[in-house]
């Protein structure tokens, strides 16, 4: 019993943080007015994402992980399945800038990557004679700071990378001092939209840049030193896929976006638990 203490305090300190985000956000207790209700939003989004903390399938979190975090009355499996698929965009973007957190940042990032949508044995993929992937890729966009994922896009089909800032920052509820990105975010129109929010950018122009006034200027006046805080997109984008995986489980569009979301959100969280269990090591030594 004593070497469970520890893990049985974790699984209550992850607990508390989601029960405290749910309140945050102020979740309704129903998302709709149809029909006969027995539970509430608060269980279900609960276990949303206990369910993908875990990374197994609805039946075995039912069955054989539920147990653990202590969680009382729980719906069907069918009502879980058919809640996510209902969440509404704004409910899953607003957990996920509120789990960021809303301290204040300096320097932030934006970058792109893929999640596939199989997770096909290369066996398969070789059986078949086929050396690309299955389906396309998602395109997920992420707005990053430190450890910390501020806001991310997800899309079905790719598209050019400058068409996703605008939501990003519109999403985040904190917008860095400056804001630091690669090649392909390079637009005159991108950085004329941080300017006119009191912000800067930081975006190495493209060769044979000839126009736009801001692009000009980071062409002649361009920062290394502040470019390389870029490299928090990475790291996050790294950390997310070491976590939770490349792929997603999901068929339909918007339960792959709920499945993402979950994982931001626990990222989130699980970022500060460690930050903060860190800062309590550094206060005993002191």
């Amino acid at each position: 019993m004593v070497g469970a203490y520890p893990t049985m305090k974790k699984k209550r300190s992850l607990l508390q943080k989601i029960n405290g985000l749910i309140r945050q956000a102020r979740v309704p207790t129903y998302l709709h007015h149809f029909g006969p209700k027995k539970f509430t939003s608060l269980q279900h989004v609960k276990c949303w994402l206990l369910k993908e903390k875990l990374k197994c399938s609805w039946d075995d979190f039912m069955r054989d992980h539920i147990m653990y975090y202590g969680v009382d009355e729980i719906p069907d499996v069918s009502t879980l399945k058919k809640f996510v698929k209902r969440l509404p965009f704004w409910l899953k973007n607003m957990l996920a800038s509120l789990s960021a957190g809303l301290d204040s940042a300096d320097y932030g990032a934006i970058d792109s990557t893929g999640l596939s949508r199989t997770n096909a044995s290369q066996h398969y993929v070789k059986r078949i004679d086929r050396i690309e992937p299955i389906k396309q890729s998602l395109k997920l966009s992420l707005f990053t700071t430190g450890k910390r994922i501020l806001a991310f896009r997800l899309r079905s089909e790719w598209c050019g990378d400058t068409k996703d800032v605008h939501y990003l920052t519109e999403q985040s509820q904190v917008l860095p001092l400056i804001n630091c990105m690669d090649k392909g975010y390079d637009s005159n129109e991108v950085h004329k939209h941080f300017r006119e929010q009191g912000v800067y950018s930081i975006i190495p122009a493209r060769k044979g840049c000839r126009r736009g006034r801001y692009r000009k200027e980071m062409r002649d006046y361009f920062d290394y030193s502040q470019y390389w805080e870029r490299n928090c997109a990475e790291w996050n984008n790294s950390s997310l896929k070491r976590r939770f995986g490349d792929y997603v489980r999901s068929n339909n569009f918007r339960t792959q976006h709920s499945e993402v979301a979950a994982r931001i959100i626990l990222h989130n969280l699980i970022s500060f638990l460690a930050r903060l269990f860190h800062v309590c090591l550094l206060n005993i030594k002191i």
